[in-house]
């Protein structure tokens, strides 16, 4: 049996079929690979299948691309894939009982040293493009079942320093068994070749601003953003070579809009290879961090690049409309699209906590992402989120001009009599009375007092004038912020007329939501303040004036 034979026999592929599932069984090399066929769809290519599949983070990479290549012969490069084309995906690969698994590796071949001492040899120095299969099949016309088998094998084992022959560098010395039909064997009189001092500070892991990949890492996931920073990126090129980088030091930031930033954390990636890959992929950006870059300038470097419709630095507020206008400044301020999503907020807003600051209150942050805004603190302190909060203050009372009053009255403190009848003119001699009836009677620095709901004539107040009484007459206002005003002038009580803002967090302005509300302030009968309002407060504002010891008083006629 020749030798091409042998590893057609030793790589043969059979097929099973499995009832009740979509996936194949095929058996490779005497494993079972579980499998599914996948056609490539326009803008498509193999490592971004593999990728969204999870198969880019499993351990036995290099088993998958053998198993890959050998399932997919007429697939000659991983980069060139076409619409329409039908490749087959292996998603698990299981060994036959009796054997084992090889994990981050080509499969065995067995092919010993013996074999190889004799054999003719070609010293070859990768260039930049290059791909180890590449690089064979330009020079040897090689059948694959043969490349994919024995031939590899024999190469594995001359240059033991490859740890994967999927991943070469440029400059790298490769030991290349000269084919033939029949190998002609010549001894092996090279010595191996060595990583040079340029490779090893590459490929070294720098940790100097892992802190920062880290904190980069929680604010992006926060947003909705992916930050992978674990395993390694595996960045296919047009050329169909492929770029290896270590996501330790290479983390990527893949975003909503399709775009992918490759954050350089020490600057130790090469310019030509940065463009190398931006000119490959038009959705790659590759941003470098230098020497004394912290979180704050690394955050402003990556936002800039992002293409999000608009980021806004401090100095720039973000105005928001409604029943309740609100302002908002932040160290940024990111749109995140042109159009909000249910589970995607329409703005970030991000602040970097530096010293003894507050955080936003939860109360606020959590009314702000009703409306499409998502607050960052960072980092997140102690929000206080799990303390009892007790139910808003919200009095009752102001649903109608008479127990409008009554709220008012009882809120100040004040004794009054309801619904009563005062004698204000009486003359026995003559024979007659005058008795009234008055909504509201009461004493006001001593003096008697009157607020009058039900419309008393101008005549009427003129003679109770006459006779010392105090009147308040409101039966035409039809306004209860106004009556609210009206109310405690007469009753002699400081207040305050609106709108009245609010700043949410204990900071500067800069960096702080502000809320207007309208209504009317004034201090209950214990110096609490109360705030009168038209408005119909949502449950986290009510909350959020609780906390700052308001009670609240709605206004709302029917």
């Amino acid at each position: 049996m020749s030798q091409a034979q042998e590893a057609e026999k030793t790589y043969s592929i059979s097929l099973t079929k499995t009832a009740g599932i979509e996936e194949d069984i095929y058996e490779v090399d005497n494993k079972k690979v579980l499998t599914e066929e996948y056609t490539i769809k326009e803008g498509e290519w193999v490592w971004q299948i593999l990728r969204q599949k999870g198969l880019l983070k499993q351990r036995n990479l290099s088993e998958i691309l053998f198993v890959l290549q050998a399932l997919n012969a007429s697939l000659g490069s991983l980069d060139l894939v076409h619409p329409g084309e039908k490749i087959i995906i292996p998603l698990k690969i299981v060994p036959v009982a009796g054997t084992s698994v090889i994990a981050a590796s080509p499969p065995p071949v067995k092919v010993s040293l013996a074999d190889l001492k004799d054999v003719d040899l070609e010293n070859y120095t990768v260039e930049r493009g290059d791909s180890l299969t590449r690089i064979i099949k330009g020079r040897y016309d090689i059948p694959k079942d043969y490349l994919y088998g024995e031939y590899l094998g024999m190469i594995k084992k001359l240059n033991p320093s490859i740890r994967d022959l999927n991943i070469i560098h440029p400059g790298q010395k490769i030991r290349l068994p000269v084919y033939s039909p029949e190998v002609v064997r010549k001894p092996i009189k090279m010595a191996m070749p060595q990583e040079s001092e340029e490779k090893k500070e590459y490929v070294k892991e720098d940790k100097t601003k892992s802190s920062v990949s880290d904190d980069l890492g929680v604010i992006f996931t926060e947003m909705g953003e992916e930050w992978v920073k674990t395993g390694e990126h595996f960045i296919p090129l047009k050329s169909g070579s492929q770029i290896d980088l270590k996501a330790v030091s290479f983390p990527i930031l893949n975003l909503q809009n399709g775009l992918r930033v490759m954050v350089d954390l020490n600057n130790k990636l090469p310019d030509k290879m940065a463009k190398l890959i931006e000119s490959s992929w038009g959705n790659y950006r590759v941003l470098h961090l230098v020497e004394g870059d912290n979180l704050r300038t690394a955050l402003d470097k990556i936002l800039e690049v992002c293409n999000y419709p608009k980021v806004s630095k401090m100095g720039e507020a973000l105005e928001l409309g409604g029943d309740i206008p609100i302002r908002i400044t932040a160290d940024w301020i990111v749109k995140l699209s042109e159009k909000q999503t249910h589970n995607r907020p329409g703005f970030v807003v991000i602040n970097l906590n530096e010293g003894p600051v507050t955080n936003t209150p939860w109360m606020i942050k959590e009314y702000l992402n009703s409306l499409g805004v998502k607050v960052i603190d960072y980092p997140q302190g102690d929000d206080k989120r799990t303390e009892v909060v007790e139910n808003a203050a919200m009095l009752k009372g102001g649903g109608e001009p008479a127990s409008l009053i009554r709220s008012l009255l009882d809120l100040t403190g004040r004794s009054y009599s309801a619904e009563v009848e005062i004698p204000v003119y009486q003359r026995q001699k003559a024979g007659f009375k005058l008795i009234i009836k008055a909504d509201f009677f009461l004493k006001i620095k001593g003096r008697d007092a009157i607020i009058d709901l039900i419309g008393l004539a101008p005549e009427m107040i003129s003679l109770l004038e006459d006779h010392k009484f105090s009147v308040l007459s409101m039966a035409n206002e039809k306004d209860p912020l106004a009556m609210v005003s009206m109310t405690l002038e007469f009753l002699d009580i400081e207040s305050q007329n609106g709108p009245h803002s609010f700043m949410a967090g204990n900071r500067d302005d800069s960096k702080n939501v502000k809320l207007t509300l309208p209504g009317v302030v004034f201090p209950d009968s214990r110096g609490n303040p109360v705030l009168a309002t038209p408005l119909i407060l949502p449950e986290e504002i009510a909350a959020f004036l609780s906390k700052r010891a308001y009670r609240i008083l709605p206004l709302s006629f029917s």
